[in-house]
């Protein structure tokens, strides 16, 4: 008799299912970038840095090189030690209360999540998240320039099919003289667009 379980016919058609591609690409971008430096507490830093980076893959780029000038600031307790006639000295730094001036890196961007969501439920972003590893040199006020490497994350949301808001951290890790291996971190903002230095197919056909 009837057990009341309706039983699919073996014929019928597996349900469809639509992955789209990837619609927003960059495969060669300029930046421009706005950061952070909380160098300790005498120093604050604001880098402003550009970019140049080379997409040989959707997923995987060559950041060929990037220069940040910072723009320092003395915090109000450095201004206060020396009202008082107190002298700081840092432990690190060869003594000094240094900062960082210049940074040149160069490094590579590894891009393993391209995402869609919603905003506020009706606008539609399209983003990225990175992993970003470099080497470079950080050219401190007084003591001079030191070799560090840099990883960090960073993610773009995309404005059009050719520009984006870029967000970053990085930790750039060197080796100083008196407290061995230190780090600086650096967090930042920016905005990316397409660039055409090099004529080449999109990577879009890589897909």
């Amino acid at each position: 008799g009837d057990s009341g379980v309706v039983k699919r016919d073996v014929y019928d058609l597996p349900t469809p299912v639509a992955i789209q591609g990837r619609t927003n690409n960059i495969d060669q971008s300029f930046a421009i970038n706005a950061g952070y430096i909380p160098s300790d507490s005498f120093n604050r830093g604001f880098p402003l840095s550009v970019s140049y980076s080379y997409y040989f893959r959707p997923y995987l780029a060559w950041e060929v090189a990037s220069y940040s000038y910072n723009f320092n600031r003395e915090t109000k307790l450095k201004s206060d030690f020396q009202n008082l006639g107190i002298t700081g000295q840092s432990i690190g730094f060869e003594g000094q209360l240094d900062y960082p001036k210049g940074i040149v890196m160069t490094g590579a961007v590894y891009t393993p999540l391209y995402g869609k969501s919603l905003l506020f439920g009706k606008t539609l972003l399209h983003s990225e998240t990175s992993l970003f590893l470099g080497v470079g040199s950080i050219l401190f006020n007084q003591t001079g320039s030191v070799p560090t490497i840099a990883p960090g994350i960073q993610g773009r949301y995309f404005l059009t099919q050719k520009t984006a808001v870029r967000f970053y951290i990085r930790q750039y890790i060197f080796n100083d003289k008196a407290n061995g291996i230190t780090g600086i971190t650096d967090l930042g903002i920016g905005y990316e667009f397409q660039v055409g230095l090099f004529s080449r197919h999109s990577s879009d056909e890589d897909e």
